[in-house]
């Protein structure tokens, strides 16, 4: 008896912290997760949080900033169904504010989907999905600060993923690209 109650506490345990960590994405702000200037460079590399952008089944994904001195980097990781796909180099993401405007992003270097290369967590890891690298300007940034995305569009060997976003979101990430002055 004195067994399955003990069972049944670590189960609640075990519940409870999977279910706090599950939530901690939304009690917790976006934030820098790294500041500091690289011992063999010399370069200051800032980087914010990941913050999820989409959670739907047809696009799946996550985003962050990083700043390698004066460059500005678009981190896009995602899933789009666990198929194996890839992303040319130079290939676009397509970004569309509420005021229609549409900018282009440009992958950095060709990637092919693996598993968990679209996730940040547990939450996707066995799925296969790339992470996205895209160099952009202060103009690009100062748009990402101040208007509020509507929807994305990204190509692939199978052919594209878009999808709306949501107003919260997009005010995520407008936060995120605030933490970059």
């Amino acid at each position: 008896m004195t067994s399955t109650l003990f069972k049944v506490y670590i189960m609640k345990i075990s519940f409870a912290l999977i279910l706090f960590s599950s939530m901690s994405e939304f009690v917790l702000g976006q934030e820098i997760v790294k500041n500091e200037v690289d011992e063999f460079t010399g370069s200051r590399v800032i980087e914010s949080s990941w913050e999820s952008l989409t959670k739907n089944s047809s696009l799946y994904s996550y985003v962050r900033f990083r700043k390698i001195d004066d460059e500005v980097f678009l981190n896009f990781k995602f899933m789009i169904g666990n198929k194996v796909f890839s992303v040319d180099k130079g290939e676009v993401l397509y970004l569309k504010f509420v005021d229609d405007e549409i900018v282009k992003l440009f992958n950095a270097e060709y990637q092919l989907s693996n598993f968990g290369d679209g996730a940040i967590g547990i939450v996707g890891s066995q799925m296969l999905g790339v992470e996205l690298i895209c160099l952009i300007d202060n103009t690009i940034l100062l748009k990402l600060k101040e208007k509020n995305l509507d929807k994305i569009r990204v190509y692939t060997s199978k052919g594209y993923a878009e999808t709306n976003i949501k107003s919260k979101q997009a005010l995520k990430l407008n936060e995120l690209a605030r933490l970059l002055n």
